[in-house]
């Protein structure tokens, strides 16, 4: 998993959010229609931003990770143009 994170090349390192966000807003980019917990509703993510600006039409692109088990792990991608 580092060595994808690392090929991704975060502005930052990313973040441990320990505890789930409180339950509020809908998710812009939602996960629910992949049959997938919304990354804002898990413990012990993972997240930054990757870029900011990306470059070409791609204006950010942010990641979050989250244990699946003790050997995996779930990336999510929210990009906007």
């Amino acid at each position: 998993m580092e060595g994808f994170l690392g090929q991704l090349r975060p502005e930052r390192p990313l973040r441990l959010r320990e505890q789930p966000w409180a339950a509020g807003g809908k998710p812009a980019t939602p996960f629910a229609h992949l049959g997938l917990p919304e990354p804002e509703s898990l413990a012990n993510v993972r997240e930054g931003q990757v870029c900011a600006p990306c470059g070409d039409e791609l204006d950010w692109l942010k990641v979050a990770v989250a244990p699946v088990d003790d050997r995996t792990s779930r990336v999510y991608l929210r990009g906007a143009d």
